[in-house]
């Protein structure tokens, strides 16, 4: 056993294991050095090792085991990061949770950022930095002054994120605008209560970004509605713990089976409505009534299912995390659409106005990637790494 003591830590040592040292080996027989894949065969590892010796030389702690013997290393810097993981798994989980919205806001110059910002050479640096931290801890950030200009997000995403377009059943780009026949409930005047996108997908979008690129003045109603899933969850977790227990165990059937479009699409994923890993966190939310179908459950779960799911809707419409607010032309909201439930209250155009957002996709890991090397190459990493709603433990 490897007993390390770490400068500035209350905990007066950490242990780490022989065989995870093993199996976490850097040097150039276990690792390739460019990739910094493992190239190790595990299976010719023993099923008990032993460690000789260990010592620190040139940031790296420099390790002898035996039986087999091997020489290599693990830096610093790795064991450094994992501390907490090793000694005490669950510090890990409670570390990973957002800071949770917890009152209702409307948008304001602390939930803004400018545009031209984005896109000035000058300004740019600090100006990204800020909306990825804003992403990952809030799980939304609006972007004002943007060109009222088709094909505005799509550039937005590929340019100022630096990230491509995950394309889905819509396409790569969507139009968010009232239709005499919509293939989605989005693309008429209806009220949308608050959801994720896709749910029917085996991986549902990460990043969901909506460009407002007119909203008439004469049209009314259409307010947005943003809803911090996981605070809604844990608020139910408090208040009724056993319907927590039920969304996060009955598997919902999430369903989009449309055969009378240009491209029809036949597609159904079960999972419970709240994924949490085995420290009981919540590490992803599935809510979208709008594309549930038929329940498959024990009979004898099904009237307590049903309590459950209610008691989740109500609270959703009436926590103190759910914002409206009025997207303005030039206006675009990006947000986690893992975490956060979005939806918009029912309009009338009065017969002439117009109400027109445009949209697009951005995988989860891929914008998680982009968002904590951007912060590392500027010297503002997390402290705290956020949970993102990929599932990840």
């Amino acid at each position: 056993m490897l007993r390390v003591k770490w400068e500035g830590t209350k905990s007066d040592w950490t242990k780490y294991n022989p065989e995870w040292l093993r199996f976490n080996c850097q040097c150039s027989q276990c690792r390739q050095p460019k990739s910094n894949q493992r190239i190790l065969d595990v299976s010719l590892i023993p099923d008990r090792v032993a460690l000789d010796s260990a010592s620190l030389e040139d940031e790296r702690i420099h390790v002898r085991w035996k039986c087999p013997e091997h020489v290599g290393y693990i830096s610093v810097d790795r064991l450094r990061e994992t501390a907490d993981y090793v000694s005490q798994p669950s510090v890990c989980s409670r570390k990973t949770i957002p800071e949770l919205c917890q009152s209702s806001v409307t948008i304001s110059s602390e939930t803004v950022i400018d545009y031209h910002d984005l896109v000035d050479q000058t300004a740019r640096a600090d100006a990204i930095c800020l909306l990825y931290r804003m992403l990952l801890q809030n799980g939304s950030a609006i972007i004002s002054e943007m060109p009222t200009v088709s094909g505005t997000v799509k550039t937005f995403v590929e340019t100022v994120l630096q990230l491509p377009v995950q394309r889905t059943i819509y396409g790569e780009v969507f139009d968010v605008i009232s239709t005499p026949d919509p293939i989605n409930v989005a693309y008429s005047d209806a009220e949308l209560k608050p959801h994720i996108d896709l749910a029917y997908y085996e991986s549902p979008p990460g990043l969901q970004l909506l460009h407002s690129l007119r909203f008439d003045d004469m049209v009314k109603g259409g307010e947005s509605v943003l809803v911090d899933g996981f605070f809604a969850a844990e608020e139910l977790r408090r208040v009724r713990p056993e319907y927590f227990r039920l969304l996060s165990t009955v598997p919902v059937t999430f369903e989009k089976i449309h055969y009378d479009r240009k491209w029809p699409v036949h597609m159904t994923y079960r999972r419970p409505h709240i994924a949490v890993n085995g420290a009981q966190q919540i590490t992803a939310l599935f809510w979208a009534p709008q594309f549930e179908g038929p329940l498959f459950a024990p009979l004898e779960q099904m009237s307590a299912y049903y309590e459950a799911y209610k008691t989740f809707s109500k609270l959703i419409d009436t926590c103190s995390s759910r914002r409206e607010f009025r997207l303005a032309p030039g206006q675009m909201i990006i947000f986690n659409n893992r975490r956060m439930l979005h939806g918009r209250k029912a309009f009338n155009d009065g017969g002439e106005g117009s109400r027109h957002f445009q949209g697009c996709y951005v995988n989860i890991d891929e914008f998680k990637s982009q968002a904590l090397v951007t912060l590392m190459q500027h010297n503002k990493y997390p402290s705290v790494l956020p949970h993102v709603g990929n599932q990840s433990c």
